[in-house]
């Protein structure tokens, strides 16, 4: 696990360095805002996102339970993970596509005796999945924003396995899956930076119903344009709030996010 998490660390400063050094560079063919014609253009947008995590849960008003856990201890539990926005634009219209997934473990062991212990290996699987169809409601020198209409799914799963350590040893399985779907709305883009291929790019969604009371995304950083695409580092905010039987949980996912769009 350490290894993994160094791992991710290298690549983390080896962008960042890269995303540094090239900003010295000029590219004529580099566009800070996106070009709207008739023609289909692509992107194609890999990324990593350094979350912590803040999660409650409340009944009746008073809080039961509350956990954080920060971005290093999210790498060191990791087993696999991955994310990547994708984007299709014809004209005005488009589709866009935010993906992301991961699966991590945590493994326990609590003394009954001497002799005796609890193990428990717990598996945990999230996917979060926006996907919106889009419309250009601004598109100057200086400014590009589309708006947004879709749903986020949330795919939540958890399988842990119990071995009592004794004589006779004992082992169980226990499991559970969650799946909640909720319509957003909301809008995406870039400011440009004077007259350079510097550029603010932002997102900001908001949804709910069912279940879910309220679901927001929100994106705020700084990218700047080359001729094979654009380099963007920023801070990236996922939070949804469910209810069920009376009990309110809260999750929260707020953390710094580097990635790279290549344009076709």
């Amino acid at each position: 696990m350490k290894t993994r998490t160094k791992l991710l660390a290298h690549v983390l400063v080896a962008a960042c360095t890269c995303f540094s050094a090239s900003a010295w560079a000029q590219s004529a063919k580099a566009q800070a805002l996106p070009e709207v014609s008739n023609d289909w253009r692509y992107i194609v947008a890999p990324y990593l996102w350094l979350t912590n995590i803040n999660g409650s849960v409340y009944y009746g008003g008073s809080e039961i339970t509350s956990s954080f856990i920060s971005a290093g201890n999210v790498l060191s539990h990791l087993n696999i993970g991955g994310m990547i926005e994708l984007e299709a634009h014809k004209g005005d219209f488009g589709i866009s596509a935010d993906l992301m997934y991961a699966t991590l473990s945590n493994t326990t062991s609590t003394p009954l005796g001497p002799r005796v212990s609890i193990d428990a290996n717990t598996t945990v699987t999230q996917g979060i999945y926006t996907v919106a169809a889009t419309y250009t409601v601004a598109k100057s020198s200086s400014l590009y924003a589309d708006m947004l209409l879709g749903a986020r799914i949330v795919s939540l799963g958890s399988t842990t396995n119990f071995s009592l350590n004794g004589n006779p040893p004992l082992s169980m399985k226990a499991a559970t899956n969650t799946t909640i779907t909720d319509p957003v709305i909301g809008f995406k883009g870039r400011a440009r930076i004077s007259d350079s291929d510097w550029f603010v790019p932002f997102y900001l969604d908001i949804g709910g119903g069912g279940s879910t009371e309220v679901t927001t995304q929100a994106f705020l950083g700084l990218g700047r344009a080359f001729d094979w695409g654009d380099a963007v580092l920023g801070v990236k905010n996922l939070y949804f709030q469910q209810r069920n039987q009376g009990a309110t949980t809260n999750m929260d996912l707020f953390g710094l996010a580097l990635g790279v769009a290549f344009k076709f």
